[in-house]
This record gives structure tokens, sequence and C-alpha cells, in this order.
């Protein structure tokens, strides 16, 4: 038995070892406390951010890549949703309550549901 599994075991182990280097990396940056850090508003006011982050919504509006666009804007709603006080409300709590959650659970639906009916039943 031992036979069959050990090429799978060591084959599985490789494989995850060769993330170990891209998790250090993230642990050694601090890139979680980062992310869990930022400030919406000064992230919008920010000239380095905002001129990158408008000229891609530029070319994808000059390209014409609807998909693309739409995706990026639903992306960057669900991001902005989650830094609000209702989000921070939800997860504060000890217990979640199912009339909190509800809501999410549809609007992730939703969001779900639209990239998916675009890339995969509305391609352009």
């Amino acid at each position: 038995m031992w036979e069959i599994i050990a090429p799978i075991w060591d084959t599985a182990k490789t494989f995850f070892l060769f993330f170990t280097p891209v998790v250090d990396f993230f642990v050694e940056t601090k890139i979680p406390e980062q992310i869990d850090n930022i400030q919406y508003k000064e992230l919008f006011t920010n000239g380095w951010f905002l001129v990158p982050y408008l000229s891609w919504l530029a070319w994808n509006v000059y390209k014409r890549q609807f998909n693309s666009l739409i995706t990026i804007l639903l992306l960057s709603g669900s991001w902005a949703f989650f830094g609000t006080p209702y989000m921070r409300g939800v997860m504060n709590q000890e217990t979640i309550q199912l009339g909190t959650i509800l809501p999410l659970v549809g609007g992730a639906c939703t969001v779900l549901g639209i990239i998916i009916y675009i890339f995969f039943f509305k391609s352009e």
C-alpha cells in the first residue's frame, strides 16, 4: 500500500514546497497587514493609484472590452463594499446573524452570476 502512496505523497509535497518562497515573501513584506490597513479615501485621491486605474479603464473603453470593464467595475465595487461600516459590523460580531449574511450571499451570487454570464454565455 505504501508503495502506491509514496510517489503521490512525494509529488504533492514537492508541488506545495514550490510555493514556500512565495508565502515567505508575503509574510516578510507584510502584504496581508498592508491590505487590511488600506484607507480607501486616501487611495482614490492618490494620483499614483488613480492615474493607472483610470488609464486602464479608459483603455478598456477604447478597445471596447466591455467584459473586462464590467468585471473590473464589479470587483472594484465589491472591494469598496467590504470597507463599509456595514461589513465591519458583520465581521466584528461573535455570532453571525442570518439577516446580516443573506444580503452578502445574495450580492456575491449576483456578482458571480454576472461574471459567469459575461465570460461563458455572452462572449465578444
